[in-house]
């Protein structure tokens, strides 16, 4: 059943945020957490809450944690 939901929203326009291991964008992602982490200041390390896009727009931000460098 979730599949043909899926299925139904893309063919409406409707696509997932991509979000983990990118590079924090405030227009797509909403900041939940900092986390220390060894990858770089604002790398998306977790999502909390999947973000949706509808014809490009976007109409759910993702929630997310961001990575803040270790000692920095």
């Amino acid at each position: 059943m979730s599949a043909k939901i899926d299925e139904i929203l893309k063919s409406e326009g409707v696509a997932e945020v991509e979000s983990v291991g990118k590079k924090f964008d405030p227009y797509y992602h909403e900041v939940v957490q900092v986390v220390e982490s060894d990858e770089p200041d604002g790398t998306i390390i977790e999502e909390v809450r999947k973000g949706y896009t509808l014809n490009g727009r976007v109409i759910r931000p993702s929630m997310v944690k961001v990575s803040k460098k270790r000692g920095g």
